[in-house]
């Protein structure tokens, strides 16, 4: 998100799929050993992933900020890295749960998200879920799944 923020499109674009690379290549095992370390702790436990939503609402109203196409991107991206770890989910037998059509409507260019953008004065804040996000779209989505 910051080489997005930060430069060019075509480098914010090389950068997305520099991070698709990463979830075929790197992701599957690290959330092997995650998912694996759950089982041995707790075998008996129901595991419920939460997916991540689209980001942006492409031709919203923003006027500013990302491209289009850098936008168009970035949403791209959620939607591989959701299909890598549902996959990896469902592998080990847990749930995955989708929040994008909980999401629908409220990404950010929507005029109402539910997920900050660049937050300068708190960028650990930045595109993550607001309160109405977490109470609006991941709280509904676990308890469907759970």
């Amino acid at each position: 998100m910051t080489t997005c923020v930060l430069q060019s499109e075509s480098t914010c674009v090389s950068r997305v799929n520099q991070a698709k690379a990463y979830v075929d290549s790197t992701l599957p095992g690290k959330l092997d050993s995650v998912y694996d370390a759950i089982r041995a702790k707790a075998p008996n436990a129901r595991v419920v992933v939460l997916g991540y939503p689209r980001f942006y609402q492409l031709n919203g109203t923003c006027v500013a900020g990302l491209s289009e196409g850098e936008r168009r991107a970035i949403n791209g991206a959620s939607d591989y890295l959701n299909a890598a770890v549902a996959k990896r989910a469902a592998d080990h037998g847990y749930t995955f749960a989708s929040v994008v059509s909980a999401f629908t409507g409220h990404e950010i260019c929507s005029g109402s998200a539910w997920l900050h953008s660049v937050n300068w004065l708190n960028i650990g804040e930045s595109y993550h879920p607001t309160a109405a996000g977490q109470s609006g779209g991941y709280l509904p989505t676990f308890r469907n799944a759970a």
